[in-house]
């Protein structure tokens, strides 16, 4: 089981069965609780659809919040968030963050107004983030992979001299079985440090995988899941929404794009660029 504050026990309390799968796909939650999809690609990176269509796939679901974290970069979302406040969805600028290669361990940084560096160490990564106003979350912790995610001992090493504001506890990225009680343990000891516990879906097919994993929270809008990540009152949920999957070709073309074209736009200097942590 998962430790939880006094606060959290309250709020699971309230949101447990309270999000579900109706005809239509559609998330639907309590009074007094929100849904987000704190982690999400577009076209600017290796997603597979424009930040609008996302923003629409939110909608269509029943979110409320949805964070854009494309790969070191972030790109013009003004029209996006045009259609979400037409729509009910607050949408929130974020960063997927390469940090120094090897392994590359992905950051995720939310509500960010400006691009953060590629290629830093985390610890200078997660500073970068809070120098820019933004929230630090831990990407799919603990993938059986050398590169994107972070290993339980490269994350005590993190803690020993920073704190994050979140962790994506329930992720949807490939790991052994018992990888979530292994998670859940390391979340219990490192809980105060670790911050907020969320839900991640990792989107890159708009409609086609989003829903899949989310974080319900108190409130309605961004500035609600903000506060919520900072008190760590945020729950993960997965399974509420099981979308028809992309077909083939579309999931080619992702890879493609995420292994290839991607390393090509990092070479030629279009993405990646950005701040570093503030000086002394």
């Amino acid at each position: 089981m998962i430790a939880k504050s006094a606060s959290q026990r309250t709020l699971s309390r309230h949101y447990t069965g309270s999000v579900t799968q109706e005809s239509g796909a559609r998330a639907r939650s309590a009074v007094g609780l929100g849904v987000a999809e704190v982690h999400a690609h577009t076209l600017a990176s290796d997603g597979m659809v424009s930040a609008v269509q996302l923003v629409r796939a939110a909608a269509a679901i029943g979110l409320d919040v949805i964070c854009i974290t494309d790969h070191d970069t972030i790109s013009e979302l003004a029209p996006a968030i045009e259609t979400g406040a037409e729509l009910g969805v607050d949408v929130v600028r974020g960063e997927e963050i390469t940090a120094s290669f090897p392994p590359g361990i992905h950051i995720v940084g939310l509500f960010l107004e400006r691009q953060i560096r590629m290629h830093m160490s985390v610890e200078d990564t997660v500073d970068a983030i809070h120098d820019a106003g933004g929230l630090a979350v831990i990407a799919h912790p603990f993938m059986p992979t050398w590169f994107a995610s972070m290993t339980p001992g490269r994350a005590r090493n993190l803690l020993e001299s920073r704190r994050v504001d979140g962790i994506e506890l329930r992720h949807t990225a490939p790991v052994i079985p018992r990888t979530w009680g292994l998670l859940d343990t390391f979340y219990a000891e490192h809980r105060e440090r670790l911050g907020a516990a969320l839900g991640a879906g990792d989107s890159h097919f708009g409609e086609h995988d989003l829903g899949r994993v989310l974080t319900v929270f108190p409130g309605k809008g961004a500035a609600d899941l903000r506060r919520a990540i900072e008190t760590q009152k945020t729950t993960p949920l997965s399974g509420s929404i099981s979308p028809a999957p992309p077909p083939l070709r579309m999931r080619l073309a992702q890879q493609y794009r995420s292994m290839v074209w991607l390393g090509g736009e990092r070479r030629a200097g279009r993405v990646g660029g950005g701040a570093g942590p503030a000086g002394p």
